[in-house]
């Protein structure tokens, strides 16, 4: 049962295009389609299978499934290559092969944007029945005519369970490819669900973050045009006219420092420096909240990227710390370097009200914050900066123990 082990073989070979199909179709190159079917069309026609006294090579799979999937032009290189390398082979009249050939790549022709219009099933069946066509009409039109007209009934009768086999098997094989397809079709899908439902969250949150300070503006512009408002009110209202605008200034901000490309120059920043800088901008709003900080660190330190950006990134992790200590308490700021990993873990520490897991999972995400005027869009603004420069944050915290925030960042040399 010799054949039995070389069969088995022929399957597996042609099995191989779904190792690849994936990264074939999201190309959607014929050209592509015709090379990855190429491979086993060769390999199934050099090593056939020999059975019931006749040569039978599984070469009818990937010719009709390669030729269906990859359209016409795979269709044309496809048969073209099938002639050539028969030619190359030998022992056949070219022409009587040729003509033999020719009904079934007609019927592939006239049914080939049917088939990429049809369902899984329909494509299975019509797999089925072009591989019995093939494998009934070229046989035996090519014996009669070369003058046999008793290997009907002589050889391909006999061999007709095996063929069957090999038309289950090129269904099989189709099954299998429109799993992939769809499996792809699906995850491209989620994956524009999850971008739209993101760029939804964030214009949403932006614009009703940005339509609070605004109606607020408004009234109290309304307000001041009242010629018997006093000078005290007249200047607290203009007070708050000009801390709303800012408010809505700064959401616009870190939302286009989300969406804004990535283009900025990227230059190295000491990082002591930048911590003791962050920590001169953040003093006053910390003495006002009753908030000491204190910056420490061990050896000098270098990073890559933007300057401004990264001052960015520390000062809204400032802020929010200063902001999570409402009766006061430390904002720790220090860093420790690692010559074995070369990166530098930059600590801030805070003693504020901190967080439950949930709160921390969901940090980052648009329109979700812990504060009450809060879009969140701040502390996607800190992630993203810091992604930017290669490194990583991550986040640990407790309710009533604190704050920690952890971001690892490669050291520059």
């Amino acid at each position: 049962m010799h054949f039995h082990s070389d069969l088995i073989l022929n399957a597996f070979i042609i099995l191989l295009p779904l190792i690849f199909y994936r990264l074939v179709y999201k190309y959607k190159n014929p050209v592509f389609v015709f090379l990855l079917f190429l491979v086993p069309l060769i390999i199934t026609m050099t090593f056939p299978v020999e059975v019931f006294n006749s040569v039978l090579d599984l070469r009818g799979i990937p010719l009709i499934i390669g030729s269906l999937y990859g359209g016409i032009y795979s269709s044309f290189l496809l048969f073209g290559s099938l002639l050539a390398y028969r030619q190359i082979l030998g022992g056949i009249d070219l022409i009587h092969y040729m003509i033999a050939l020719l009904p079934t790549l007609v019927l592939i022709l006239f049914i080939i944007k049917k088939f990429a219009k049809a369902n899984s099933k329909k494509k299975m069946l019509t797999v089925f029945g072009i591989c019995l066509f093939l494998r009934t009409t070229v046989v035996n039109l090519y014996y009669l005519l070369e003058g046999d007209a008793n290997y009907f009934t002589d050889s391909f009768v006999a061999s007709l369970p095996i063929i069957l086999v090999q038309c289950i098997m090129a269904t099989i094989l189709v099954f299998m490819i429109e799993t992939i397809r769809n499996n792809i079709q699906i995850q491209e899908e989620i994956i524009k669900t999850e971008k739209m439902k993101v760029v939804s969250e964030i214009a949403a949150s932006v614009a009703h973050e940005v339509r609070n300070p605004l109606t607020t503006v408004r009234g109290f512009i309304q307000l001041l045009s009242d010629p018997t408002l006093t000078d005290r009110k007249r200047k607290e209202f203009s007070c708050i006219t000009l801390e709303e605008l800012d408010r809505a200034e700064s959401i616009i901000s870190d939302y286009l420092s989300l969406a804004k490309p990535q283009n900025e120059k990227l230059e190295p920043i000491l990082l002591g420096k930048a911590l003791v800088k962050a920590s001169q901008i953040l003093s006053s709003y910390a003495n006002l909240h009753n908030v000491e900080i204190i910056i420490n660190y061990d050896l000098p330190a270098t990073v890559i990227g933007n300057k401004s950006k990264f001052r960015q990134a520390i000062i809204n992790i400032g802020k929010n710390a200063i902001e999570a200590m409402p009766d006061g308490g430390k904002l720790s700021l220090k860093y420790v370097t690692d010559d074995h990993s070369r990166s530098v873990t930059l600590t801030i520490c805070d003693t504020g009200v901190g967080m439950n897991s949930e709160q921390i999972n969901r940090l980052g995400s648009p329109y979700y914050s812990t504060k009450d005027k809060g879009t969140g869009l701040g502390t996607m603004v800190i992630f993203n900066i810091i992604r930017g420069m290669n490194g990583h944050i991550e986040v640990q915290s407790k309710k009533g123990e604190g704050t920690t925030y952890l971001i690892r960042l490669p050291l520059h040399n």
